[in-house]
């Protein structure tokens, strides 16, 4: 009896694991969405908004920068009152982003549009923690594939995201583009309901209050910390780059927001369906071997776009 309890504990650790991934999957489809429509529609409402058109993509800029400040923030929120409440946090700020960018293309107001970048920004930085709570209520064995499940998640919103932005395509521009944000604010309240389900009990306490594990500064004087930021920076930078120019440089070459819509929807597909072998390449080859090849296909990502503007280019 004693030998088997050890297995006991990992299998009731596991069920609450499995329960946990499926309802962050369920998230990570419904909520992730808003991302994809984002970065279709975000620049397009931008160009359309902006008296000076290379403020276009300022609202996404601001996406950015709101996620970038807004996660250390909220991990530290996180650590004190748990993950569902943080994620319940992030779809609000999500759903009072979305209303202000659609009551923003119906006033006219690029201002409001880029406050609504700013509370989607915030929404994002929580959105960016999924993947590590998959792993908090896992066994180590179960950890690897509750991250990879998550991200499955990933290709869902792929599918759902762009097609939300073509379903709204046929009215004029600033409807269409007011009306992808209003199915935003329903992707949230849908989303919000099942993150109800999660059940991840909050971190342990220091003596101090403060949450367990080692400081931050510790981290980042590692060289490997140092290294994954600088690669992290190139890589995002350039996705970015590439996605937030993307819509606007179809529609200025004749393409329409559908067409922008496909584009995006495939790359978000390559973004997340390596995730289910790359594991297995790193464990293989190493992590810089696998990073190395990511930068790569990076350039190569540039070198295409050099080559023509056709839509097999895009």
């Amino acid at each position: 009896m004693a030998a088997s309890a050890p297995n006991a504990v990992v299998s009731l650790s596991d069920r609450r694991a499995k329960r946990n991934v499926a309802v962050l999957v369920f998230a990570n489809a419904v909520l992730g969405s808003q991302l994809a429509v984002n970065i279709i529609v975000a620049g397009l409402a931008g160009a359309l908004l902006a008296e000076n058109k290379a403020l276009a993509t300022l609202p996404v800029s601001m996406v950015v920068l709101a996620s970038m400040f807004t996660a250390p923030g909220a991990s530290m929120l996180m650590g004190r009152f748990g993950r569902r409440t943080g994620f319940l946090v992030g779809t609000l700020a999500g759903t009072v982003g979305a209303a202000l960018c659609a009551a923003a293309l119906h006033a006219g107001s690029f201002g409001m549009l880029a406050g609504g970048a700013v509370a989607i920004g915030i929404y994002q930085a929580f959105h960016g923690f999924y993947r590590f709570a998959a792993a908090d209520t896992a066994s180590d064995a179960f950890k690897p594939k509750a991250i990879s499940w998550v991200f499955a998640g990933g290709l869902l919103s792929a599918l759902i995201g762009p097609e939300i932005v073509r379903l709204t395509s046929d009215a004029p521009a600033a409807t269409a583009y007011a009306n992808a944000y209003l199915a935003c604010i329903g992707l949230n309240v849908v989303g919000a309901l099942g993150l109800l389900f999660l059940d991840i009990p909050r971190p342990a306490l220091t003596a101090g209050g403060r949450a367990s594990g080692r400081p931050l500064p510790v981290i980042a004087r590692q060289p490997v910390f140092i290294v994954a930021a600088l690669c992290g920076m190139v890589g995002f930078s350039a996705m970015s780059l590439v996605m937030t120019s993307t819509p606007l440089a179809m529609l200025g070459h004749g393409f329409t927001s559908g067409h922008a819509a496909d584009v995006v929807r495939w790359h978000i597909v390559a973004m997340f369906a390596p995730a289910f072998f790359t594991g297995g390449l790193i464990a293989r080859f190493g992590h810089l071997a696998v990073i190395g090849v990511g930068l790569g296909l990076i350039a190569v990502c540039g070198a295409i776009a050099l080559t023509g503007v056709d839509l097999h280019h895009f």
